[in-house]
């Protein structure tokens, strides 16, 4: 019993001098320092060690045999809530935007995101080292799931064990195979494709295939986009920018969806975007500097001004991003045109009183703002010198413009950069995904060429070869047996559900992570200009494009374009066709010029030098002469507001189309012409 004693008394004694030495430690830490943040936190630790000291000497001096498993409990309390201030003071620079109560929420977050996302990234990785295990890992498991559905049974789920079964017993589809489907779970019809209802239907943006498209969105889909492709996206963001390591917050343009509902009162809407706004939203919504609010204004240049506003309040900003880079070119046109306002809002902790949005919103708004007459001053002066680097100067610590930045968004990326909104920021494209399945993860986002690791764990993929590619019912093949160099159209099997679904995207195998294809958007099938089946692909036609500003329209900056067929056209009039078909293409520049029908000519030219087919049409005068026509200055900027006010499209998901197939648009076009 003396031994005993004795070794409890300088257990104590050892305790107590590690309390006081750790005091003293976290004490001297945080001597020099006057964040709040850590200083709120040292006054916790302090209460810690005291209480620690309190309870040993309490043991010691009165030899009680207190309950040593609850002090060692009470000291490692006490080192986790040290090393955690610790490193929460080394989380600078902190966003001017945030309290102490949203920092330390978003702190947890992160933290929680780099385990989740290291996690995920691991399994996805290991997945490519065996492709087909995996692939029919998922397919099974999606299988299982509907396999007792209307359509589950009529296609005999329950029999198929593996992933050749499935290629052999259910044929390819598309979305005429289940529009039937689809009808009757907008009506409130359960067990179809889904044992219950939908989370929400989702609704395609229908601006480069012609037509909107409904899609039952489930609850564990959208979770999937969540752990499996933003977390392992933020992760790598971490490594590579450190944007999600610090407690800074990014920009992200995001703009209210036009939410409708079915017969049965299923929501439907853009699948990215939250059914309703709460205020809990906010303190969740730590990363980004717009309040949730913002989703209240429906109005995109409204909205877009908002975000400019508390974006700008923050000096700290890391990051800009949005869902394709055209929205964040015509944002930064936005910025440069109302920069003045905003600057007089921040200096005056306002909100502009010119804005037309609702009073509820501008109340809370105004509520957030408080004047800051030296950040206006410091934005006002770096305004002043122009817009070259313009990002880098209000924001030393932004790093990444993050958006949908490959295929047909080129032309965007190549703007901000002619006019240096984007100098000194790497330009990725993070994700490749779609309303009805996710399909590549960007994991290497300082490469030049952006292209996709193929989401292996989210989607059962298959691929068309192009030779197949017009056949009803084309032959395809497995992730692991494409080639490197050769373009592919995707089939899906995703658990919205849709099977062996045939998403309409063109891409190309550019290499293999182990077994996994990587690859890169080429096209949509459908954006081709054919009026002899030669198929004129959107890529063909600004390759051309592109070589004609460079060495035929010197000084010319191209700002947006598209074309269509001379059909649409005679539809529109209401005329005859041509006995001879043609091209027509639209093109607006940034100063609001035209072209010199020599000019015009040249595009012509170019393209029968860069595409066989056309140029043999041309040669046998089975096609015409394309006509080309300029568009006044701001023409495509007013379209994209033009088609979401007649869609259902909302400002995420608007993709400008290359080859216009509504004739409200072609006219849209035609009122804005130049001189013509």
């Amino acid at each position: 019993m003396k031994y005993k004693l004795r070794f409890s008394s300088s257990l104590a004694v050892c305790a107590v001098a590690v309390a006081v030495a750790f005091y003293f430690l976290i004490q001297f830490l945080y001597a020099e320092t006057d964040c709040h943040f850590g200083t709120q936190l040292l006054t916790g630790i302090k209460m810690f060690s005291f209480q620690a000291i309190y309870y040993i000497f309490l043991y010691v001096n009165t030899r009680i045999h207190a309950n040593l498993c609850f002090i060692v409990v009470l000291g490692l309390i006490a080192i986790l809530v040290a090393v955690s201030a610790f490193d929460y003071n080394q989380q600078w620079p902190i966003s001017a935007l945030h309290t102490s109560t949203n920092a330390f929420t978003h702190y947890v977050q992160l933290k929680i995101i780099r385990v989740v996302g290291w996690w995920k990234l691991r399994k996805l990785l290991q997945a490519t080292h065996h492709v087909s295990q995996a692939q029919e890992f998922f397919l099974m498991k999606t299988l299982k799931k509907y396999a007792m559905t209307e359509y589950g049974i009529k296609h005999k789920f329950s029999e198929i064990k593996s992933r050749e079964d499935f290629v052999r017993m259910h044929p390819i589809t598309s979305y005429s195979d289940y529009e039937e489907y689809m009808d009757r779970i907008a009506k409130g019809e359960t067990n179809v494709l889904l044992p219950g209802l939908p989370e929400r239907m989702g609704v395609s943006s229908g601006t480069t295939t012609g037509a909107s498209k409904m899609i039952p969105i489930c609850h564990e889909f959208l979770f999937q986009f969540l752990t499996e492709v933003l977390f392992p996206l933020m992760y790598v963001g971490a490594k590579e920018f450190e944007l999600h390591s610090k407690l800074v917050r990014g920009l992200f343009l995001t703009y209210a969806p036009k939410w409708r509902y079915t017969e049965a009162g299923i929501p439907m809407g853009p699948v990215s975007a939250p059914l309703k706004l709460t205020k809990a939203m906010d303190q969740f919504n730590v990363a980004f500097t717009s309040p949730s609010v913002c989703l209240d204004i429906t109005s995109e240049q409204e909205c877009t001004y908002i975000h400019w506003l508390f974006a700008l309040k923050d000096p700290y900003l890391c990051s800009i991003g949005a869902n394709f880079a055209s929205i964040v070119y015509y944002a930064f046109v936005h910025l440069e045109e109302n920069w003045p306002s905003l600057v007089d809002d921040i200096r005056l902790g306002r909100v502009n009183p010119d804005l037309d949005i609702p009073i509820g919103v501008r109340n809370t708004l105004n509520k957030l703002m408080k004047p800051n007459p030296q950040r206006a001053h410091e934005l006002e002066v770096e305004f002043k010198k122009g817009f070259d680097g313009i990002c880098l100067r209000i924001w030393p610590h932004c790093q990444q413009i993050a958006s949908v930045s490959t295929g047909p968004f080129v032309l965007y990326v190549d703007s901000m950069r002619e006019r240096s909104y984007s100098k000194g920021l790497t330009v990725t494209s993070p994700l490749y995904t779609s309303s009805e399945a996710f399909i590549g993860v960007n994991i290497w986002p300082r490469d030049e060429n952006q292209c996709y690791l193929i989401h292996l764990n989210t989607t059962f993929f298959e691929f068309i070869p192009t030779a197949e590619m017009d056949e009803p019912q084309p032959t395809a093949i497995f992730p692991e047996q494409v080639t490197i160099g050769e373009e592919y159209e995707i089939i899906i099997t995703s658990i919205n559900p849709l099977y062996r679904y045939r998403l309409g995207d063109i891409v190309r195998v550019v290499r293999f992570v182990n077994q996994c294809p990587v690859v890169e958007f080429v096209r949509r099938k459908g954006q081709l200009l054919s009026v002899k089946a030669e198929k004129t692909s959107e890529v063909s036609m600004w390759n051309a494009i592109n070589q004609c500003i460079k060495q035929h329209w010197t000084g010319k900056r191209l700002v947006d374009y598209t074309c269509c067929e001379n059909a649409l056209l005679a539809q529109l009039k209401g005329g005859e066709k041509a006995i001879i078909p043609y091209y027509i293409v639209f093109l607006e520049f940034d100063d609001g010029s035209t072209l010199l029908p020599d000019e015009k000519q040249k595009l012509d030219e170019v393209l029968q030098s860069l595409t066989f087919p056309y140029e043999s049409f041309r040669l046998k005068q089975r096609i015409a002469p394309m006509v080309v026509h300029t568009v006044r200055s701001r023409t495509f900027r007013d379209m994209r507001r033009f088609i979401v006010a007649n869609s259902m499209a909302s400002a995420n998901q608007l993709k400008i189309p290359r080859v216009v197939s509504k004739p409200d648009h072609l006219q849209y076009l035609l009122d804005h012409m130049i001189g013509e």
